[in-house]
């Protein structure tokens, strides 16, 4: 197997000539069980390394055309098979967990896509390592660049395509192909370079209608509620926009204020109530709600009423951006890959420092 720059990430190749590329499997060591993804034959040396890694817990399949060796390669680690939902009909036998959009499995996250080979291709994403995986929804050639396989091969082209934004709005660093060449370092902008180029009018248009409202979890009693990325779903770069479902008897997030994102808030549907450092009041569908970057911008929002509340919210977006709770005197340096500290006491600039 061959290392990558990603760490716990080995791949390994079969050379397809009438096709001019190669195509992956990829072995990812994980905290509560190792994956191995599209598996083709193990040669013993590699077979011999997963071993000495921890073996695989859960081979998984992106769509039925990449059943591959999964069998073999589960039955010599004792592992288990995940496939797509819709492709499991599809696969020369059973698995033993049909997955969704929106499951989990080794700390991954499945995506489904549209329009594509098979009605259950589907894309595995690992938000802590920035990468995504994918079978046949984009093929990574020629080496360096991406493109969907050929048109006569995919159920609906222009679905696929549009299908694929999900993919882009998890800001993927890297991405691993089960076709060609994989891309490191890059990912997001060389699938919109890709998705942008296929001239569709629609690439950079959605509907409310067709949400995916992603609920937050682990939230402390008070707090909760679900969202819609909208702004990562059509590839914003420099405005961030969500719509966000506030439920009955919950608040969004911690009273709070930005040093440089100014906000802007429309109340799309419901009532709820805007809490801020001068006091409460009500708002309504129809209102818009505008934060400054200083401490009078101090705002929560509390859905005091019996149904959710949807607000779609704005920002600009700046990396530099701190974030500050004043009721819990917290600030959030973003620009630090968030670290959160107290903002008392104040120390002295000298404090802790030698001269030589």
């Amino acid at each position: 197997m061959q290392t990558t720059i990603i760490a716990g990430v080995w791949i390994w190749s079969l050379w397809k000539p009438e096709r001019n590329l190669y195509f992956n499997s990829f072995f990812i060591t994980r905290p509560d069980g190792n994956l191995a993804i599209d598996p083709l034959p193990l040669s013993e040396a590699d077979a011999l390394e997963i071993e000495a890694r921890g073996g695989v817990a859960w081979v998984v399949i992106t769509n039925a055309d990449h059943e591959r060796d999964a069998r073999a390669v589960a039955t010599r680690f004792g592992a288990k098979i995940a496939a797509s939902a819709p492709d499991v009909a599809m696969l020369a036998r059973p698995v033993d967990r049909a997955l969704a959009h929106g499951d989990e499995i080794g700390g991954a996250r499945v995506i489904a896509l549209d329009g594509f080979k098979t009605p259950g291709e589907c894309a595995i994403v690992f938000p802590d390592l920035e990468t995504v995986v994918l079978g046949d929804a984009l093929w990574g050639a020629p080496a360096g660049s991406l493109r969907l396989m050929p048109d006569d091969k995919l159920a609906d082209p222009r679905r696929a395509a549009l299908s694929l934004r999900a993919v882009a709005a998890m800001w993927p660093k890297h991405l691993l192909v089960g076709d060609g060449a994989c891309v490191f370092g890059h990912a997001k902008a060389e699938i919109w370079k890709t998705l942008d180029a296929l001239g569709i009018p629609e690439m950079r248009v959605t509907n409310i209608d067709d949400a995916r409202f992603r609920a937050f979890t682990g939230e402390p009693p008070g707090f909760g509620g679900s969202a819609f990325e909208v702004g990562d779903l059509l590839g914003a770069e420099k405005l961030g926009y969500r719509v966000a479902r506030i439920d009955p008897g919950s608040a969004f997030c911690p009273l709070h204020w930005h040093t440089l994102e100014e906000e802007v808030f429309f109340v799309m549907r419901g009532r709820a109530t805007l809490i801020t450092s001068h006091g409460s009041t009500g708002v309504r569908a129809g209102d818009f709600l505008q934060f400054p970057t200083t401490p009078v911008g101090a705002h929560k929002v509390f859905n005091d009423s019996p149904e959710a509340c949807d607000i779609l919210m704005i920002a600009c977006v700046d990396r530099d951006d701190v974030c500050s709770y004043p009721d819990s005197h917290k600030v959030l340096v973003d620009g630090r890959g968030g670290l959160m500290l107290r903002d008392h006491p104040e120390l002295d600039y000298y404090d802790g420092e030698i001269a030589r």
